[in-house]
This record gives structure tokens, C-alpha cells and sequence, in this order.
């Protein structure tokens, strides 16, 4: 080799390194994001509305479909999915966890590309990522097995979309779009909130693109119409919404102020939480008047309006529909204009921006467990059933609350049917399955309204201390009947605590 083709080769070595250092940053940032989600992913059994997930995927078509017109409360988009999901790789906790893993990471294309729309800088999408792979909102619901996470997903997706609109309302991109927002209304009934806003910016910044738009979400209310039709049927025979949504409570200041801190990732900093949002929202806001790009501009509206205006609607509706879960879709349009705007600092500003930021989310990353988010309810039930002497050849299970008896139910009866993989690795490594399966057959799971229901010499009673408001607990009140309360377990999550005691009324029968 010539002296000279060997200093090209010698130059072109270092252009190259450089030009897969981006790469590499980006790939690990991946690899980050996904190790969050995967980590610990089988540490808590499903909850209850995952149960009922579960349930009607495992059913026939037809099933499937009947129950979810019954629920009438979520469109089946989901529950479609998931059952191609269980046909495909059964039903085991990992498996069934993976699905909202996998969707969750689909967010990631309709980011980028609103990334790449909007000219967002490498080091400002970098960092999104960033925090977007700690972010304790957004690994929740990346693990949770329900539609939030497809909400998630086409929420995104139509709002990359509607950002092309924006900029150019030809027919190609409103095709897209529409069929974003089919995909998003069949996933939840909240995309209706991100179209109307659609409808509602077009009205403000562009009209002359409204009249297409008004077109084509024609076409989508009527393709939407025969399940609308088919849920209101259901909904009219049970009388409303209140089966559904009658826990749901009507906000205050305070739940509205504690979505922004859940936003802005400081729901594990409780001291500092929210004086750090509010912070982050001057920011914002000062940021949002230096910025015209129409873009950027509907990113701030998508990311901060409907909260305020769920939280408007809740007041003035009959039924409340205020949830944090419902507004999942705000955290990625949110966090791309924060980090573009550290980006665009001054560079000591953004380096202490940064370095706040690369603290936070080590903290953020260390704080996070599953177990501060969900009962253990595989660790309650054997509990129960260890404690349990098994001598009695029924003992019913009385449960004080309209929700706590489905997911003890569920442990129960796949104990009984030995069909165990949906459990998890925790109830699959005892080594006394017989004696467990043995003892789960003798229960009966009855929901009750009062304690006035427990009847028997022998029962279990189980309920939520913070959905309880007697003066007396209730093992106070059945020991004032004259019966023996035994051993109460306990089991909680960062809201609530479930216990679990064993009552004999023998004397008092007498």
C-alpha cells in the first residue's frame, strides 16, 4: 500500500468511528428502555382488569365480542389483539406481560418521527428517551395488561399525524391520519377527546384544512358506529355507567395538580414533586411563547389541554370520567418539547439541565418497583390458603367490596383447574401444589354489600381499608356478634390495603 492510500484509510477510520457514535448512543438508549419494562416483569400477578382481559381472550369469537359489548365500557380492539396474542404464545404471566411491553415499544416509531418532522435535535430526542425509558407513568402502563397501552400507541401515532396535516393537508396525509384516529377510537373511547381537539386547533390555526377533516371523521364515525350502537344497547339494559365507572370519584384541585407531577415524573420525589413541576411548566410555558412553529405549538396543546379539560368535563357530568391512565397519551408529546427546549439552552444551562436530568433518572430507575404499584395477590391467596386449616369441607369467602373477590377468585379457581402458568413464577414453584389445589376447592368467593351477608359457623371476610367508612372495622363488629377473629393478612400497594381474616361464629350460632 502506497503512503498515501494509507493515509486516506487512516482518515477515513476516525470519520467512520464518528459517524456510529450516534448509533451506538441510540441503541443503548434502546436497550435501556427495554431492560425498564422487562425487568421484574413477572414480580406481580395480574390485577383484576387484567383477569378480565385474560378471560375473554381465551373465549371463542363469539364470546370474546358478547363480553365486551356486556362491559360496553372499552371498544375490543384490545381484546381482539390480545387473543391473537394468546393463540400465538398461550397464556403464561411473561407472555401475557410481553404484550404491552411490545406495544409500548411500537410508541417509539411515531416519536421518532415526530422527532424527525419537527427537526428535534439527536441530543434532545436522545434524551427524551432517556427519560422516557425511567419514567415511572410510562413503564407502568408499558407492563400493564389493558388498552392503555394501545391508547399509547395510536394516541401517538395520530398525533404524528395530525402534525403532517398541519403542515401540508394533502389527501395522502389525511389518510393516515384517519385511519390513526380508527385505530384509536376502536382502542379507547378517549381518542374521541384527541380528534375533537384535532378539529378544535384546525378551527383556531388552520380552516382552510377543517371542511377535509370534518370529511373524513365522518367516515370514521361510521365505521365506529356499530359498535357505538351496539355498546349503547348494552349500556341502556344495565341502567348507565355507574357498574362501571361508579368508584371513579369527581376530582378536585389536587388530583388535577397531581396529574401534571405524574407527568413530569416526580410521583416517587413526594417532597419535591410538586414544586419541581411547577417549575418545569414555567419553563415550558416561557419556551412555548418563543416557539411559532405550528408543530411544537400542538404538542404543548395535546400535552397539557386535556387534563384540565377531563377535569372540566368531571364537574359538570353526571358521572365522572377523570383518570390518570385515560391520559397516557399526553407523556411523549410532553416530553419531546422539554427537551428540545434544554437543548436550545445556552450551553452551561443545558449541561445542569442534563445533569439534573441523568440524577433524576437514577433515582427514578432505582425507586421504581412493581410491588409499590399492585397487590401481590398470588402471595395474599396462598397466604390465605396456608393459614387455612382445611378441616371444614366448605368455607365461603366473604368480601366487602364490589372489585377485591375477582382477582382472589381467579387464583382460586386456576388452583382448582391446575391451569397454573397465568399465576406466575411464584405460585408455579411451591412445592405443594396438591395441598393447595386440595384446600381452594373447598372455598366459595361470595361479593357482599354488608357484613349482614356473612352467615355460618366458619367463613373467611376479606376487604379494602380505604374503601371501608364504618367506625368499627369489621373485625370489631363481628366480634361484637360474639364471634372469634382469627389472623388478619395483609397485602397493599402504594394506595390501599387489602386484609384477609378467618372468623368462627360457633357460640353465636347457639
Amino acid at each position: 500500500m502506497s503512503n498515501l492510500s494509507a493515509s486516506a484509510a487512516t482518515a477515513k477510520q476516525p470519520l467512520r468511528s464518528a459517524s456510529l457514535l450516534p448509533i451506538a448512543v441510540t441503541a443503548t438508549l434502546f436497550a435501556l428502555f427495554l431492560f425498564m419494562r422487562v425487568w421484574r416483569l413477572t414480580d406481580v400477578p395480574l390485577d383484576g382488569d387484567e383477569i378480565f382481559s385474560l378471560l375473554l381472550a381465551r373465549g371463542n369469537w363469539h364470546q370474546l365480542f358478547d363480553g365486551a359489548i356486556r362491559d360496553a365500557i372499552h371498544p375490543p380492539l384490545f381484546y381482539v389483539l390480545l387473543k391473537i396474542w394468546v393463540w400465538v404464545g398461550g397464556d403464561g404471566l411473561l407472555w401475557l406481560r410481553l404484550f404491552p411491553v411490545a406495544v409500548g415499544t411500537l410508541c417509539l416509531a411515531p416519536m421518532f418521527l415526530l422527532c424527525k418532522d419537527l427537526s428535534v435535535p439527536r441530543g434532545a430526542r436522545n434524551l427524551a428517551l432517556v427519560i422516557g425509558s425511567v419514567h415511572p407513568y410510562a413503564i407502568f402502563f408499558a407492563q400493564h395488561m389493558r388498552m392503555y397501552c394501545l391508547l399509547g400507541l395510536f394516541g401517538l401515532t395520530s398525533i404524528w399525524a395530525f402534525q403532517r396535516y398541519l403542515r401540508d393537508s394533502s389527501r395522502r396525509n389525511l389518510v393516515i391520519l384517519s385511519a390513526a384516529n380508527l385505530l384509536l377510537v376502536y382502542s379507547h373511547y378517549y381518542g374521541w377527546l384527541i380528534i375533537g381537539l384535532e378539529f378544535l386547533y384546525l378551527l383556531w390555526k388552520r380552516r382552510s384544512a377543517v371542511l377535509p377533516f370534518i370529511g373524513a371523521s365522518l367516515v370514521v364515525v361510521a365505521l365506529f358506529s356499530p359498535w357505538a350502537w351496539a355498546a349503547a344497547q348494552s349500556l341502556h339494559a344495565k341502567g348507565g355507567l355507574a357498574e362501571n365507572l361508579g368508584w371513579v370519584p369527581r376530582p378536585d384541585i389536587r388530583d388535577l395538580t397531581w396529574f401534571y407531577v405524574e407527568l413530569g415524573g416526580f410521583t416517587e420525589f413526594l417532597r419535591i414533586g410538586s414544586r419541581a413541576t411547577l417549575v418545569i411548566f414555567v419553563i415550558l410555558y416561557l419556551r412555548y411563547r418563543r416557539r411559532s412553529e405550528a408543530g411544537f405549538h400542538w404538542l404543548v396543546v395535546i400535552s397539557l389541554a386535556p387534563p384540565l379539560l377531563t377535569y372540566l368535563a368531571s364537574q359538570w357530568l353526571s358521572q365522572s370520567i377523570w383518570g390518570h391512565r385515560h391520559l397516557v397519551f399526553a407523556l411523549w408529546p410532553f416530553l419531546i418539547v422539554l427537551t428540545d427546549m434544554i437543548w436550545n439552552l445556552r450551553p452551561l444551562a443545558r449541561s445542569i439541565a442534563v445533569a439534573g436530568i441523568v440524577v433524576w433518572a437514577g433515582f427514578a430507575a432505582a425507586a421504581y418497583s412493581p410491588e409499590h404499584q399492585k397487590i401481590h395477590w398470588d402471595r395474599l391467596t396462598l397466604a390465605m390458603l396456608d393459614e387455612e386449616p382445611g378441616i371444614a369441607a366448605r368455607v365461603p369467602l366473604y368480601t366487602v367490596d364490589p372489585y377485591l373477590h375477582y382477582p382472589i377468585w381467579f387464583q382460586l379457581e386456576s388452583l382448582k383447574s391446575g391451569r397454573l402458568t397465568p399465576l406466575g413464577p411464584y405460585v408455579e414453584s411451591r412445592p405443594d401444589i396438591g395441598v393447595l389445589k386440595a384446600k381452594a376447592e373447598k372455598f366459595a368467593v361470595n361479593k357482599v354489600s354488608s357484613l349482614d351477608a356473612a352467615q355460618g359457623n366458619y367463613f373467611w371476610v376479606g376487604y379494602v381499608d380505604s374503601a371501608w367508612n364504618g367506625p368499627q372495622s369489621p373485625k370489631q363488629i363481628l366480634e361484637q356478634r360474639g364471634c372469634k377473629t382469627g389472623h388478619e393478612l395483609t397485602a397493599r400497594d402504594r394506595f390501599q390495603s387489602v386484609r384477609l381474616f378467618p372468623v368462627e361464629c360457633i357460640a353465636a350460632s347457639r
